[in-house]
């Protein structure tokens, strides 16, 4: 199975699994500036409903990079199937990709010119020309920097967090249900 993906298996019934984790969270408020992450007392951030949960690890600082858990809540003979999956912020995601994209592309063109420019004499006066070349690169190197910086800082929050629904909801993987595991 994909290490990005979980699927667990309780005797609980969706309804109980929502009640023990909305027990559980501090409920997720989205507005533009949210200070939830800051305030609250328990160790996880999120929302649920009868069919579905996004959870995200309380850390005392912000990191768009952070790992969240999105999944659903599927009613199976004898109890509920959770099914989720690890990543980033969709929003993040494409913004930083088309960030990435854009730099990528202004700054290929960029340094194209300068370079011309130091070879041959054309375009950009030469006393500015390594600028081209070296700005682009170094803008890239910050967001490909700052996207490996924050997935480093959340490097155990997916442990954490399959932790936190096994523990709670009294599940277990559903694999070693199958294979006759305890």
């Amino acid at each position: 199975m994909d290490s990005n993906r979980i699927e667990l298996f309780t005797k609980l019934t969706p309804l109980e699994c929502v009640a023990r984790l909305e027990a559980e969270i501090d409920i997720e408020h989205f507005v533009l500036f949210s200070l939830t992450g800051l305030f609250g007392s328990r160790r996880v951030i999120g929302r649920v409903t009868e069919f579905s949960f996004c959870l995200r690890k309380r850390i005392g600082y912000r990191n768009s990079f952070q790992n969240l858990l999105s999944g659903s809540l599927r009613a199976e003979a004898g109890g509920t199937v959770i099914s989720g999956a690890f990543g980033m912020d969709l929003f993040v995601k494409l913004f930083m990709g088309s960030w990435i994209a854009f730099v990528a592309l202004v700054g290929g063109i960029t340094v194209v010119v300068s370079v011309g420019s130091i070879f041959f004499n054309t375009g950009v006066p030469l006393k500015n020309a390594w600028v081209g070349v070296v700005f682009p690169l170094v803008m890239l190197g910050f967001g490909i920097g700052l996207v490996r910086l924050g997935q480093y800082l959340a490097r155990d929050e997916s442990h954490f967090l399959k932790s936190f629904l096994m523990k709670t909801l009294n599940a277990r993987e559903r694999a070693q249900i199958f294979q006759g595991g305890n």
